[in-house]
């Protein structure tokens, strides 16, 4: 029994860290702006690889691990580019832009894959980073006002700065609705939510829009 049992502990113990195919490599492109697209330059993007921990019960347990593995500097057009080899044993891929002066927010692209690669290359989305004190903080009160009616679904629209976003979206059982976010000064954001109402069974699609000012802080309430 100790036998078998040290059998199956070989291949755990020996596959704890992040491992990498040193043959193939990804390539990592992206850009990154400010509130009007202009491009920021000279402004550093670490990536890094984690895996999520585990354990066998009573036995072994596996810690969570991140590596740090790239770093690239935007070019005079607010571009960048990494290459690094590929991740064998990972949960998910994360690059990230932050400020170091902390006058801009920073970003990260979390939970990137390797299906969001195209022959070995992926793509970010744009990076737009924000000015601190150009943001407010947005909260909404969700208000149900008929029995009837559920919320399904909750998305602003606009220049948000959104510091964690997710390339492959979580499966959730629930809906999430995020009711506090900074958003930019200035603006006018698009309040979109869906709802269902089940006397009816009939879905509907809905928008308001909510004033920001200069103000640190807005309150709206939607009503549903």
């Amino acid at each position: 029994m100790k036998k078998l049992l040290l059998i199956i502990l070989i291949p755990l113990l020996t596959g704890c860290d992040i491992q990498y195919d040193g043959n193939t490599k990804l390539v990592i492109k992206g850009s990154v702006v400010d509130r009007n697209n202009n491009p920021i330059i000279n402004k550093a993007v670490n990536l890094y690889v984690s895996r999520n921990g585990g354990s066998i019960p009573f036995i072994l347990y596996i810690p969570s691990e991140t590596n740090y593995i790239g770093k690239a500097t935007t070019d005079s057009n607010g571009d960048y580019v990494m290459v690094i080899p590929q991740p064998t044993n990972f949960s998910e891929i994360i690059v990230e832009t932050n400020d170091e002066s902390n006058q801009l927010n920073g970003k990260q692209f979390r939970n990137i894959n390797l299906s969001n690669f195209t022959n070995f290359q992926f793509t970010a989305p744009t990076s737009k980073l924000y000015l601190k004190s150009n943001l407010a903080s947005l909260t909404v009160n969700l208000n149900n006002i008929n029995s009837t009616t559920e919320l399904l679904k909750l998305e602003y629209i606009g220049n948000i700065p959104n510091e964690i976003e997710l390339i492959n979206p979580l499966v959730e059982d629930y809906p999430n609705f995020i009711q506090n976010i900074n958003v930019a000064k200035n603006q006018t954001v698009i309040l979109q939510y869906k709802t269902i109402n089940h006397l009816t069974n009939v879905t509907t699609t809905n928008q308001v829009n909510i004033t920001i000012d200069n103000s640190n802080s807005v309150n709206y309430t939607l009503n549903y």
